[in-house]
């Protein structure tokens, strides 16, 4: 399983999403660091982990070059995706591992995640949905934003993930654009259970809500207009189109 954690001037929490990696139930791991360009004391961190990590350092070209640089490297069987200030709980890659063993018809696992407010704030989980479930549909639910989705909660295959890249013409809603693909091709299974903690922090909402007015509707049109669909999409885009209005 490679698991591909993309950085950018976070050195104050990239030690906590390395060492949930390390304390992993699941041992068999290559643990991918994609430096875009920091200009903090990342490298610092990363000379603590040297020879237990593979660390990649590129110039400054956004978070969604930042994994496909981890995906076009990834020697997995499986992908995951973490970002610098999340962090994984201890049986998260076993959890969505054993699934995808158990289940081989499936291209990918999405579990749902805590969330936790500053880093002394306490764990706290919606489930999106009522009970586990497999579907081939999942993609409309991430698009309209019924999903509980988050990046780092998804285990996918490598033969499905290595097919399609982030978009780097946009850096807000990347990963939906990307893992909208995922969710088309193949069916995908959902868990109750959390696997990952997202932190909320002043950083990472103000840059939320700057790309997000930035990039206006620039979403709609990524995934709607990608011939990858060939307009099998079009059903949502009224929506979807209000959906986004109402978040800017």
């Amino acid at each position: 399983v490679s698991i591909i954690i993309p950085t950018y001037n976070y050195a104050a929490y990239l030690p906590t999403a390395l060492e949930s990696c390390l304390r992993q139930t699941y041992k068999n791991l290559e643990i991918i660091v994609i430096d875009d360009g920091s200009t903090d004391n990342t490298k610092d961190v990363i000379d603590r982990y040297r020879g237990r990590i593979v660390y990649i350092f590129q110039e400054n070209a956004g978070v969604s070059a930042a994994r496909n640089r981890g995906i076009a490297s990834a020697a997995g069987d499986f992908i995951g995706f973490l970002d610098a200030d999340d962090y994984l709980t201890e049986d998260a890659i076993s959890t969505r591992l054993d699934i995808l063993m158990r289940n081989p018809h499936l291209g990918a696992v999405i579990t749902e995640t805590y969330s936790k407010k500053g880093r002394d704030g306490s764990l706290s989980c919606r489930p999106g949905y009522k009970k586990d479930k497999a579907s081939g549909k999942f993609y409309e639910d991430l698009i309209l934003g019924r999903l509980p989705f988050g990046t780092c909660a998804v285990l996918v295959k490598s033969s499905l993930g290595k097919q399609f890249d982030f978009p780097t013409g946009i850096s807000n809603g990347e990963d939906v654009a990307y893992f909208a693909k995922i969710f088309f091709s193949e069916t995908v299974y959902y868990t109750q259970k959390p696997t990952a903690v997202t932190l909320w922090h002043e950083d990472s909402l103000r840059h939320n809500i700057e790309e997000l007015k930035k990039q206006d509707v620039a979403l709609v049109r990524t995934i709607l207009n990608d011939p990858f669909y060939g307009g099998a999409l079009e059903y949502l885009r009224r929506d979807f189109m209000s959906r986004r209005y109402l978040e800017l």
